[in-house]
């Protein structure tokens, strides 16, 4: 059985939203795609071919090649988006053993728990809208190719019979009110979202709350976000991916979508909150600010930011690898008669993934005077200043990962920066996985020139107060105990 979702399909309340696509858009704390993708894998679809339009590159970002759900998705274009159904009239033979299709805002609604029982051979559902199917679910090949020639037929099967009762949401008043429903408990029936609790709290991974922000349930928060200290969130409030919330801000009965700043001493109560608007659900009216202090679109980094910091992170490299040589020549022979410490190499993963055999610092001795000043002038660093000097690592990013144990945080991030310092490069290496995960992840979602700055020299200075304080300063990068 296969599976064709169309997205992109116009749908003139989206637009509303952002320039990100409608089917990106936070439903219940996921994005309405992921519903999509979730039922595909339940039904037993093993290919999804996803037709895209405006927002080609955030789909396939998101999606990748699907095994995250354990389908194998494939992407299409169809420039003519009036006539949709002329992707399947490219190889209708293709689609004979089973065809899920969905064609524009349409949200999977389940009726009851799981388990859920399965479509039978020989029937088909269909859900129209304005006279366009844009919802089918068929395992008869006749109705199926009935349908991709255009031809009328009769849908005998009852979609209550498998549990589901799929919905077009027509405006930006079903868009909010599925939000409402799908926070207020419905969201029990699909999926759950990062952790979830009795209370109908829904909280996603790499969320940093302080003791003192109030949370009222029911809620829902997605990936990677920030709540600022004394900030109320709930009932009712649902959080998509990578949302900072400031300081005495009060979140209820609202939609907030992802990558969105809220600032400080706000009140957002029946609203729909996209970057820098705020739409009302009932009316699409929607209002612009243009005080960024107030609320803010999170941009994300194109390749021009990451450029200018690969400029920026050369010159600074070379102006460390410079400042550094001399006292290297001067302290390395030393220290390494005197048995202090030494470097080794581990493998780590460089840049395009390649495999590189980076020199790692290893104190014998932490304890020692001349270690303490060593790793107090971040000598210990210097062959990994050199490398991004010479193209092998950027001077500020993640940590370079090891090509087997760190698979599962390379899996997690869209884009990779290994680089010589890093957000862990003051600390002691503590081996915790969950931490070094979070500081690649928000690393990925806020790098840019002036954060790779303050990183770096934050991190020299520190590490040189520590040595003049009298602790450690051990290298941030373990050396792998097989090596």
């Amino acid at each position: 059985m296969k599976a064709v979702f169309h997205t992109g399909v116009p749908a003139a309340w989206g637009d509303a939203l952002g320039e990100s696509p409608w089917c990106l858009a936070t439903a219940g704390g996921k994005p309405l795609l992921e519903y999509w993708l979730e039922l595909a894998a339940e039904l037993g679809v093993n290919e999804v071919r996803l037709v895209l339009g405006d927002g080609a590159d955030e789909i396939e970002a998101f999606c990748g090649d699907g095994s995250r759900w354990g389908l194998k998705v494939d992407y299409g274009f169809l420039k003519n988006v009036n006539d949709p159904d002329a992707y399947l009239r490219r190889s209708p033979e293709h689609w004979s053993d089973g065809l899920l299709y969905i064609c524009g805002p349409v949200f999977p609604r389940r009726l009851n728990m799981p388990p859920w029982p399965k479509p039978a051979e020989g029937v088909t559902w269909q859900l129209q809208n304005d006279g366009k199917t844009v919802c089918l679910l068929s395992r008869h090949q006749p109705d199926i190719q009935a349908f991709i020639s255009g031809a009328i037929f009769a849908a005998k099967g009852k979609w209550a019979d498998i549990g589901l009762a799929p919905v077009t949401l027509r405006d930006m008043q079903a868009y909010y009110e599925l939000n409402m429903s799908l926070v207020g408990g419905e969201s029990k029936l699909y999926v759950s979202q990062g952790y979830s609790s009795r209370d109908g709290a829904s909280i996603g991974y790499n969320v940093m709350i302080p003791p003192s922000v109030e949370l009222r349930p029911p809620l829902s928060i997605g990936n990677d976000c920030r709540i600022h200290p004394m900030a109320v969130v709930g009932p009712n409030a649902v959080i998509g991916d990578h949302v900072i919330v400031d300081r005495q801000t009060e979140l209820s009965e609202c939609v907030v979508l992802d990558s969105t700043y809220l600032g400080r001493n706000l009140e957002i109560k029946g609203k729909i909150v996209s970057g820098s608007r705020v739409i009302s659900p009932g009316d699409g009216f929607v209002v612009e600010f243009e005080e960024p202090w107030l609320l803010a679109q999170l941009e994300s980094y194109s390749k021009v930011n990451d450029f200018v910091r690969a400029i920026v992170g050369w010159a600074v490299a070379a102006g460390l690898m410079l400042v550094q040589v001399i006292p290297l020549l001067f302290f390395y022979p030393l220290i390494s008669l005197l048995g202090v410490g030494r470097y080794r190499l581990s493998a780590r993963m460089g840049l395009g993934g390649r495999l590189l055999r980076i020199p790692v610092w290893t104190t014998l001795n932490s304890q020692s005077r001349l270690g303490r000043i060593f790793t107090g002038l971040s000598l210990d660093l210097f062959p990994l200043i050199a490398l991004a000097v010479f193209g092998r690592l950027w001077l500020c990013g993640h940590a370079p990962l090891h090509p087997t144990r760190d698979q599962a945080i390379r899996k997690r991030l869209r884009s990779y920066f290994p680089a010589a310092i890093d957000y862990s490069t003051r600390r002691s290496a503590s081996g915790d996985r969950t931490v070094e995960a979070t500081d690649a992840l928000y690393y990925e979602r806020y790098r840019s020139p002036l954060e790779d700055l303050r990183t770096v020299f934050g991190t020299l200075s520190g590490r040189l107060f520590d040595a003049l304080s009298g602790e450690s300063a051990d290298s941030a990068i373990p050396c792998d105990p097989d090596v």
